[in-house]
């Protein structure tokens, strides 16, 4: 299983139900990308949320998304700044990665 962790920050001019309902319109997009098990999101503070999207392996977020989640991605950057992104991997794929780097 692999996981993608984004922290987004509101912009200052952006509404607060239009940054939430954005964050709900990107996961929604993010679950209809090909091996994505879930994706959710989470308010940290009344102006920062986090999206925690998973999938059956990391391959699945090397895809190129389709038209409808790049659509979704830019809703929300126009209301957030993108201020972090942490890619997780399980054991097996950090151990199966370390290996094909001849490790």
């Amino acid at each position: 299983m692999a996981i993608i962790v984004g922290h987004w920050e509101r912009r200052d001019s952006a509404d607060l139900d239009a940054f939430g309902s954005a964050a709900l319109g990107y996961c929604r997009a993010m679950k209809s990308q090909d091996g994505v098990r879930a994706s959710r999101f989470f308010w940290t503070s009344p102006d920062a949320i986090v999206v925690q999207t998973e999938a059956d392996s990391p391959q699945a977020f090397d895809q190129r998304p389709d038209a409808e989640t790049l659509k979704a991605l830019f809703a929300l950057s126009d209301l957030a700044r993108s201020s972090e992104t942490e890619r997780w991997m399980d054991p097996r794929d950090g151990q199966a990665a370390y290996q094909s780097a001849g490790r």
